[in-house]
């Protein structure tokens, strides 16, 4: 007997054209590697790759119903001046914003100082909500 599959992790890059037919197969969530929504950084970490592509899947994947999960690397020099952006997304999206351990995750909480913690087991994933956002903010542990 098949096993099927209902989590996808993508890049993005084409998610848009391939979104309704995950959703056909029984997809339920799709993790998207994102570590910057800056066009000009994002060109740059991917070796010319477009950021839109990215951004045009994850509506298609959110206007099929599918669940949307963000890995977020931030790193100082980078990316470490989006992390409020991340944050924003919860409150405009049912997102799961998942922070990878490539920085303090002390320094990062600094930056979000009304995190609260959502007591549960979330396969080694560390869970809080901020006050009225509708998506959470997550730390991978080690």
């Amino acid at each position: 007997m098949e096993e099927k599959i209902t989590n996808v992790i993508t890049d993005g890059q084409d998610l848009a054209d391939k979104a309704a037919e995950l959703k056909t197969k029984g997809v339920t969530d799709v993790t998207v590697t994102v570590d910057t929504f800056n066009h000009t950084r994002y060109e740059k970490v991917t070796k010319g790759k477009h950021l839109q592509p990215v951004i045009d899947g994850i509506n298609a994947a959110t206007k099929e119903g599918l669940k949307i999960r963000l890995n977020v690397s931030i790193k100082e020099g980078f990316n470490e001046d989006e992390v409020l952006d991340f944050l924003q997304l919860t409150f405009q999206h049912k997102y799961d914003v998942v922070f990878m351990p490539t920085i303090s995750y002390d320094l990062l909480k600094s930056k979000m100082p009304a995190l609260r913690k959502i007591e549960g087991d979330f396969d080694g994933i560390e869970f809080y909500k901020y006050p009225s956002a509708i998506g959470r903010i997550g730390f991978l542990l080690n």
